[in-house]
C-alpha cells in the first residue's frame, strides 16, 4: 500500500519534513515518537538533514505501510477513547455525544489526522443542523487540540472553522401546556413530570432516582452533569408537595427507584440495574408522544420538550420570590437567566427613584 499524497505545499519535501510559520521555518517530525523538531529557515539545510534522519529513523516496513509518524484520525479517535476521556469524568451524555460526532467524523477515519483540512471539517459541519454542527465543532476542536498535543498534527482545522449561529425555534413550556400534557400520561411519568416540576433535576438525574436517596427528611441528588463541582451534590429538603409526590411512587411495584414501572415483560435489559427502571431516552419519547398530540396545533420544531419542565420549574420558583439557582445546580447566576428567559411574561426588575435633590 503506497503512503498518501502530501498536501500540496509539502510536496517537495522528504517525508516528515513540513513547513511552519507560512513558509518561513522547516521542522521535522520524528516518525517513531511523532515530536516535532525545528530546523531551521534555510531549505536546503532542512532537507539535507530530514533525508538524513530518515535514512536512520526509518524502517522499511514504515515505507510501505503509511506515511511515516502518521495516526490516522480512527487510531487517534481510539486513542482519545482510551487515555483522555475516562479522565475528564464526563456524564454519560456528553460521552453519548462525543461518539456520536466521532461517527460523524468517521468519513475521514483513514486519512491521517495532519492531512485533514479546514475544507474537509466545514464540509461535514454543512450537512448539519446549526446546533448540531456546533456540537461537531466542539468535539473535533477538541480531538485536533489533544492531537498537537501528541504531536501528530501542526494545526487544528476545526477551530478555523465559523461557529454556526443557532436560532431556537422550541418554545418555552407554560404551566397550562404541563398540566395537559400530565393529564394524558401514565402514571411513572406523572410522577417524573412533578419531580422535575418540583426539584428542578434533569431527566437523567431523575430516573436514577432512588429510595435509599430519601433519608433525614431531605432528597439526596448527585447531579450527572455536574458532579466534579460542589453544586452537583445536593441535599434537597422535602416539602409538603415534594413529600406527596413522593409517597405517591411508593405504589405496589417493589422498586428501589422512585420513578419506575412495570413492563409487560420482565426482562433485566444490558445497562439496567432492575427490570423497573426507566431510561431517560424513555422518558423523553413517552413526552414527545403525548406532547405531538396535545399541542398538535403547535409546529413540531417549536413543541417543548421534557427538558423545558426544568425552565418552568425555574420560572415558578422566581414568580414567588425564589432563588432556584442552588436547587438547578448551576454553578452561576447567567446559567440560571438563561433558563428563566424566553417566556411569554415581562419579569419587571424592582426599582425606586429616591434620589434627593434638596
Amino acid at each position: 500500500m503506497s503512503p498518501r499524497p502530501r498536501r500540496p505545499k509539502n510536496k517537495a519535501l522528504p517525508a516528515n519534513l513540513y513547513q511552519n510559520n507560512g513558509g518561513k521555518t522547516y521542522r521535522y517530525r520524528h516518525p517513531v515518537t511523532g515530536k516535532f523538531h525545528g530546523m531551521g529557515t534555510n531549505k536546503a539545510e532542512a532537507i539535507a538533514a530530514a533525508k538524513q534522519l530518515n535514512a536512520l529513523l526509518m524502517t522499511p516496513n514504515d515505507l510501505v505501510s503509511n506515511v511515516l509518524g502518521s495516526v490516522t484520525l480512527s487510531q487517534h479517535i481510539e486513542w482519545m477513547q482510551e487515555n483522555i476521556l475516562p479522565d475528564r469524568e464526563y456524564s454519560p451524555a456528553t460521552i453519548e455525544m462525543y461518539e456520536r460526532n466521532f461517527r460523524k467524523l468517521s468519513t475521514y477515519n483513514d486519512k491521517p489526522l495532519d492531512e485533514i483540512t479546514v475544507h474537509d471539517v466545514a464540509a461535514l459541519m454543512d450537512q448539519q443542523t446549526p446546533r448540531v454542527a456546533n456540537q461537531l465543532r466542539q468535539v473535533a476542536t477538541d480531538l485536533f487540540r489533544v492531537g498537537m498535543s501528541r504531536g501528530l498534527c501542526p494545526d487544528n482545522p476545526a477551530e478555523i472553522t465559523l461557529k454556526r449561529k443557532e436560532k431556537k425555534a422550541r418554545k418555552r413550556l407554560t404551566l397550562d401546556q404541563f398540566k395537559a400534557i400530565r393529564a394524558a400520561a401514565p402514571f411513572w411519568l406523572q410522577n417524573a413530570m412533578d419531580i422535575a416540576l418540583l426539584t428542578l433535576q434533569r431527566r437523567e438525574d431523575i430516573t436514577l432516582m432512588k429510595f435509599d436517596d430519601i433519608r433525614d427528611g431531605a432528597l439526596y441528588v448527585v447531579q450527572g452533569k455536574t458532579k466534579k463541582h460542589d453544586t452537583g451534590y445536593l441535599r434537597i429538603a422535602i416539602g409538603p408537595e415534594l413529600s406527596t409526590v413522593l409517597k405517591r411512587c411508593r405504589d405496589s411495584t417493589n422498586s428501589p427507584f422512585i420513578v419506575h414501572r412495570r413492563p409487560e415483560k420482565i426482562i433485566k435489559r444490558q445497562g439496567m440495574q432492575h427490570w423497573t427502571q426507566i431510561k431517560p431516552e424513555m422518558v423523553s419519547r413517552q413526552f414527545k408522544l403525548i406532547t405531538d398530540k396535545q399541542l398538535a396545533n403547535m409546529p413540531a420544531a417549536e413543541r417543548p420538550t421534557f427538558h423545558e419542565i426544568r425552565a418552568l420549574g425555574i420560572k415558578l420558583y422566581k414568580d414567588q420570590g425564589i432563588d432556584p439557582q442552588q436547587l438547578a445546580g448551576h454553578s452561576t447566576e447567567k446559567m440560571t437567566r438563561n433558563y428563566d428567559a424566553g417566556h411569554d411574561e415581562i419579569r419587571w426588575t424592582e426599582a425606586a427613584a429616591s434620589l434627593n435633590l434638596r
